[in-house]
């Protein structure tokens, strides 16, 4: 039988024991690995703008020009139709596609940039990528505006000119 100070001792180190154990799985949580980045050789700006319920990409392209994109529910995000019913079908039934396009003409610098887009932005967040992934980015992006441009739809609330995009959107 322990003593009362030697009971004590016992429940303090239990506790400590269990507290201990239960404390592993966070600290195996946090274990991240930080990776430095590889620096750019061709460093060009890429911005995405969140509008709120939206959210825009713009890419810089090699001759200082930008290209905002932006992709969403053709019914709701590209004609408007943006009612309860309207918004839960376009989250949760898969639907047709738009994308959306715009071209500014640079240079790519955040505070330019605020006044070119003539839409509400809630966050910017500015970036770099290497320049030749932009340029491919760019050409993939391109060719299913192309695509799309016998069925174009200008929407001025959002100033952007949208097109079918292949992809269904869905949540």
């Amino acid at each position: 039988m322990y003593g009362r100070g030697e009971t004590l001792r016992y429940d303090v180190t239990m506790r400590k024991i269990i507290l201990l154990l239960l404390c592993l799985p966070l600290l195996a949580a946090c274990s991240a690995r930080i990776v430095a980045p590889v620096p750019l050789e061709q460093p060009r700006a890429i911005f995405v703008l969140d509008h709120g319920r939206h959210s825009s990409l713009v890419l810089s392209r090699a001759d200082g020009s930008l290209l905002r994109y932006s992709y969403g529910d053709w019914r709701y995000y590209a004609e408007g139709e943006i009612g309860f019913w309207d918004g839960l079908r376009a989250v949760f039934v898969p639907t047709a596609a738009a994308m959306g396009r715009r071209e500014l003409p640079g240079p790519a610098d955040a505070a330019r940039l605020l006044g070119q887009v003539g839409v509400l932005i809630v966050h910017l967040h500015a970036m770099q990528a290497e320049a030749a992934r932009l340029d491919q980015l760019i050409t993939v992006l391109e060719g299913l505006y192309q695509d799309g441009q016998a069925q174009r739809h200008y929407r001025a609330d959002f100033d952007l000119e949208f097109v079918p995009h292949p992809v269904p959107y869905t949540l």
